[in-house]
């Protein structure tokens, strides 16, 4: 009786964890074709909120911050529509990095170093997602 017991616990118990795994992926799956559909205007105004939450912004921040994203999600939707996709990567690339150096600029730095952070931790997500698609 008692093996029976913990056998019918062990199947549920499992059951609900793959329930959850799944729930979760397809909400993640959600939040990526939202983001996908958004305009660049719209993405650069959700990412100045995450920083601005993140790092504390200030105004004067927000303000130098905002333009940079705006471009940078700009340049992004023409990427998708490129012929010669390695140069337009090659450009994007430039851009990240002219975006790295302004962003020391305007930012302190202990907010730079969550910046890094932030871009890392996104880094290894993008390599999560990649890996799964394969």
């Amino acid at each position: 009786m008692n093996k029976k017991l913990i056998l019918a616990l062990s199947i549920f118990t499992a059951s609900f964890t793959i329930n959850i795994d799944s729930a979760k992926a397809q909400d993640a799956g959600v939040q990526n074709v939202a983001q996908q559909d958004l305009t660049p205007e719209q993405r650069a105004a959700k990412q100045v909120q995450r920083l601005t939450k993140a790092l504390t912004l200030t105004n004067d921040q927000v303000a130098q911050i905002q333009p940079m994203l705006l471009e940078l999600n700009q340049k992004r939707e023409s990427i998708k529509n490129a012929s010669d996709k390695r140069a337009a990567l090659k450009e994007m690339r430039d851009l990240v990095s002219a975006q790295d150096e302004k962003m020391k600029t305007i930012l302190n730095a202990d907010q730079f170093t969550k910046y890094q952070d932030i871009k890392d931790d996104a880094k290894e997500k993008m390599r999560g997602r990649k890996g799964r698609r394969d």
